[in-house]
């Protein structure tokens, strides 16, 4: 298991965060791009140990000190706060997408901001993507603000909401974690027609007038007809063969409770995590939500055998 966490910036880690600041594709993005000299880095050290405006933290994955994260312009009246950060290992493919996650966590959960924001210049333009995965927005464009090498350039204002973060967080985490690992996550809406109900009662024989007659549902305590409990959740079954894991899965067994009434013409969404993962075998935890009340409808668990050609991933 990946095990990382912050470390408040200290004195000690000042000659390795130097080494790091002054590597050429860090400074490159930075507003303040020459090489420093020691004595400015130890200056900025002793600004930002006395500034309660602003933290620093060492980000450590599995024991190795890997990149800074600081944040800014603190206001807590505002729950605000401006944050950046720059990985000390460039090579290490994943290591941005956690230390975003750490940051975010950390300011919606420690900190206890209300909104997160950063600026990025605009040639970075992997980094205005990497951060609109993470689920930040931009909020507004610097015309010409900044000035390098005699070229004048726009900054990007981007910014996330604790709302926001809250709501894609599962999501983005579970991509930063691989396909098929325990907490990947994956939704599909969808909706179940009236022909598709009586497709599928002429197929399994179940002619139950509470799936047809609106009445006879209504007198039986329903707002309406409903949908077979057993067609709604097929729909996990088209998933599994088709987009999550894809071709070649076989499903091994599934649970199913079926909490409250599916209606037709209802926009639904499928919603599936990884439990677990045991060699080929995973365990998905599925649930159908009824998007406009977000109500749970369907729950219970998936066993899949993963195709071969993904059983790595």
């Amino acid at each position: 298991m990946i095990e990382s966490r912050l470390i408040k910036l200290s004195e000690k880690h000042l000659s390795l965060v130097y080494q790091w600041r002054n590597r050429a594709e860090v400074r490159e993005n930075m507003y303040t791009n020459h090489k420093i000299t020691l004595d400015e880095h130890h200056d900025w050290f002793k600004g930002i140990s006395k500034d309660v405006t602003k933290e620093y933290f060492i980000f450590e994955l599995d024991g190795e000190l890997c990149g800074v994260i600081g944040f800014v312009d603190i206001d807590m009246k505002a729950r605000s706060s401006s944050w950046a950060f720059y990985s000390g290992d460039t090579t290490r493919r994943g290591l941005g997408s956690l230390m975003e996650i750490s940051a975010l966590n950390y300011a919606f959960d420690i900190l206890k901001v209300q909104k997160l924001y950063c600026e990025v210049l605009e040639f970075n333009e992997s980094v205005i993507k990497f951060h609109r995965k993470h689920g930040f927005k931009v909020e507004g464009i610097f015309k010409k603000q900044y000035l390098r090498d005699h070229k004048y350039w726009d900054i990007y204002r981007l910014a996330i909401f604790e709302k926001e973060w809250a709501k894609c967080k599962d999501e983005v985490i579970s991509r930063s974690k691989g396909s098929f690992m325990p907490g990947k996550f994956f939704t599909h809406t969808f909706e179940i027609t009236n022909d598709q109900t009586a497709s599928f009662a002429q197929t399994t024989g179940d002619n139950n007038k509470i799936h047809f007659d609106d009445e006879f549902a209504q007198n039986n305590g329903f707002d309406g007809k409903i949908v077979h409990g057993f067609l709604a959740s097929s729909v996990f079954s088209k998933i599994f063969g088709t987009l999550f894991p894809g071709e070649g899965t076989i499903y091994l067994g599934q649970s199913l409770n079926f909490l409250k009434p599916v209606y037709p013409h209802v926009q639904l969404e499928a919603r599936l995590k990884v439990v677990s993962k045991v060699g080929r075998r995973i365990l998905v935890e599925t649930t159908i939500i009824d998007i406009e009340s977000d109500e749970i409808l369907v729950n219970g668990e998936a066993t899949l055998l993963l195709p071969i050609t993904n059983s790595s991933l």
